[in-house]
């Protein structure tokens, strides 16, 4: 028995090695087949594959179109649900969060609040990385939350710092680092409806089209930006979709809808008029406010932009000449390549 278990245990250190050497090219074919869920076990199979998924982390989640995301309202055994343009789809539990409810999104991490004790809970349901932000200290329901996750090398302890407007209410900006159990806040005599981390800053937006820069160190503050040729009516369904190289403010609320992209060169707004955006798919967030524009590559988006996306049966577009944007709107999107990194911040 004692020589079986020998040869067995030879034998799958032969297994492993043998899979471990696979020529790269033959791995790259096989890792661009996985669906996401299944890139992180793929990434822990051996040192040498470690190695060669997050080489080509940034390409293999570029490639991955945003997910369907659905949480039960179980408050003992939540069930999340994501789902691709494929229709598969992957489910996994959540921890016991009780009567919390998830609120909104960023960097792949889901977002849980809850009125008693109202403290955030951030859970990432691809990696299982959890974060614990303590009770919030301004009054609030999960209606009207806008939160983002940002590293700022600048923060003492971890540097990841977690950034929270409410919509509805008047009272500025509050910020939390993680591990330190406590809340900043930046006051503001004007109501703030978005916040987004682009390109190593932080901006946040007023109703109007009014455009702040926030900063968290050394001393946190809000500066106003002179924008020229940047006007929105004054409204609240005004948000921030980055493509990653460009920042745009989207108006949703009238149809069609009102697209400024932000041109920090010449420091003005550019309407939708004056620059074509039909290459881009803007995915819209009913609930959280939290969207993005990709530039899909398939053949198929070029001669009909709907058909690569007709299995979610959930989007309003607009095929018609003026409006040169495609716009796909449900309740949550989860976008897998913003999923394994934190927006950085550069102070």
């Amino acid at each position: 028995m004692a020589i079986g278990k020998s040869m067995t245990r030879n034998r799958s250190h032969v297994d492993a090695s043998y899979w471990s050497e696979l020529n790269h090219d033959v791995l790259l074919l096989v890792m661009m087949q996985l669906r996401v869920v299944d890139f992180i076990a793929f990434s822990g199979f051996c040192k040498s594959w470690r190695s060669f998924a997050h080489s080509n982390k940034k390409m293999f989640m570029a490639s991955k179109l945003p997910m369907l995301v659905w949480i039960s309202d179980n408050p003992y055994t939540k069930e999340c649900y994501l789902e691709d343009f494929e229709g598969r789809r992957f489910k996994t539990l959540l921890p016991n969060f009780g009567v919390r409810k998830c609120v909104g999104l960023t960097c792949g991490y889901l977002i849980f609040y809850g009125e008693k004790p109202n403290d955030f809970w951030l859970l990432n349901p691809i990696t299982k990385h959890g974060l614990h932000f303590p009770a919030f200290p301004n009054i609030a329901t999960n209606h009207g939350f806008k939160a983002i996750l940002v590293f700022s090398p600048s923060i003492p302890g971890s540097g990841l710092v977690f950034v929270v407007i409410n919509r509805y209410q008047n009272n500025g900006i509050w910020f939390s680092i993680a591990v330190m159990g406590a809340w900043g806040h930046v006051s503001s005599a004007f109501r703030i409806i978005d916040l987004h981390a682009f390109k190593g800053k932080i901006y946040a937006l007023r109703p109007g089209g009014c455009l702040y820069e926030m900063r968290l160190s050394p001393k946190p503050k809000l500066t106003k930006l002179e924008v020229k040729n940047f006007w929105i009516p004054q409204i609240f369904h005004q948000e921030f979709i980055s493509s990653g190289e460009n920042l745009y403010v989207i108006d949703s609320c009238h149809y069609p809808y009102m697209v400024y992209e932000l041109d920090f060169g010449e420091m003005k707004g550019v309407s939708r008029e004056e620059k074509t955006i039909g290459e881009y798919a803007f995915f819209l967030s009913v609930c959280n406010r939290h969207g993005v524009a990709i530039k899909p590559e398939s053949e198929s988006w070029a001669v009909d932009p709907r058909s690569e996306f007709k299995s979610y049966g959930c989007f309003r577009d607009s095929i018609d000449e003026p409006q040169k944007g495609r716009f796909f709107k449900t309740r949550m999107w989860y976008f897998p390549y913003l999923c394994l990194d934190v927006d950085l911040v550069n102070e």
